[in-house]
């Protein structure tokens, strides 16, 4: 059991909110695990400079742990915004998407000018257009090659490489299940999404087709270029998650030459709030956490942060015009249907139901 970061000025610890306490949160977070011990730090920096300069107390939630679901997952059906948090941090995720819950953050007459993106942001239209999920960082999810098992093949170079036969068994991307003889457990649902709206259904086949199993990210990182049946030629792994592969000799970090997979990170704020959460919102767009999300392979989104992507680098991601016109979470399941449907033919994958 995990143990959220509940935080006020003070840098007091509760317990999880209830319902009925969101309302007084004006900031609730929750950040990809690696990042949360640095961003809660900074959070409290924030807070305490706010303390000593005479400003109101800010009173912030930040999640911990492997927590994800709640209270997050109590939001959408929040009909009056007095009982919202002034803030929510988060990746994109079906409930910070919802549209009741985005109708509670659409900006107001007082809302700021968001800074400029980097120019692969910007490329890939990772702005909102309505200007409620404002982006500050981003995962990009890349490949890690283990060099000597490509056996003369050619490694790939654009996602509908990944779809060639010629990558039989070789494929290795997130998942988690507690031994082989029961249905995953989690897995990286929004890869397969995005394989099913560029490939569609026979190009999510072919996938499959050529994957050997899903395992825990650090556990594929760890084990990239080793002798480990566990792993083939291809990992699909966030950037940090590639980049802390110990046997860098054997392996290479490639970037899709179409577009690393991008899960953009950002917040909605309340119209009404800008004045008084601005300290929050110049940290998630400052240089001092940009520094941790650069130096953590976690790209913060805007130009404040030099050297952040590499060079040339591209991203590619859904769209906001898929998710304000379709059901993600629908959308996402099908693909996820599909892709264990076709496993379990070939390579005998298990759905968690």
């Amino acid at each position: 059991m995990t143990t959220p970061q509940h935080i006020t000025a003070d840098t007091a610890y509760h317990a999880l909110p209830t319902p009925d306490a969101l309302g007084g949160l004006d900031l609730l977070g929750r950040m990809p695990i690696p990042l949360r011990r640095a961003f809660k730090a900074g959070i409290d920096q924030t807070l305490a400079a706010q303390r000593a300069a005479g400003g109101e107390s800010l009173n912030c939630c930040c999640l911990g742990g492997g927590e994800w679901y709640s209270p997050f997952d109590t939001l959408a059906t929040e009909r009056d915004p007095a009982r919202l948090p002034g803030m929510l941090v988060s990746t994109i995720y079906q409930d910070i998407l919802s549209p009741g819950l985005l109708t509670h953050y659409a900006p107001g007459p007082d809302a700021r000018p968001l800074p400029a993106l980097h120019p692969a942001c910007a490329a890939a239209g990772l702005a909102d257009p309505q200007g409620v999920f404002r982006v500050f960082s981003v995962i990009p999810f890349v490949w890690l090659v283990d060099k000597r098992r490509l056996k003369g093949r050619q490694p790939p170079r654009v996602w509908s490489d990944l779809l060639d036969p010629q990558w039989a068994g070789e494929i290795v991307f997130g998942g988690w299940r507690p031994n082989p003889q029961v249905p995953y457990q989690d897995y990286n649902a929004y890869l397969l999404l995005m394989l099913y709206l560029e490939f569609g259904q026979a190009g999510l086949e072919a996938f499959a087709g050529n994957v050997r199993h899903l395992q825990h990210n650090v556990r594929t990182a760890t084990q990239a270029g080793s002798n480990s049946q566990d792993v083939g030629a291809i990992a699909v792994l966030p950037w940090l998650q590639a980049e802390l592969c110990p046997r860098r000799e054997r392996t290479a970090v490639l970037w899709p030459e179409d577009g690393a997979l991008a899960m953009p990170i950002g917040y909605l704020l309340k119209p009404g709030q800008e004045r008084r959460l601005a300290p929050l919102v110049d940290y998630l767009h400052g240089a001092r956490l940009g520094a941790v999300l650069a130096r953590n392979c976690y790209p913060p989104t805007g130009l404040a942060t030099a050297g952040a992507f590499p060079p040339g680098a591209r991203l590619k991601w859904p769209g906001w015009e898929f998710f304000r016109r379709h059901d993600f979470d629908a959308e996402q399941r099908r693909a996820v249907e599909l892709f264990f449907a076709a496993g379990h033919a070939q390579r005998g994958l298990h759905l968690c139901n």
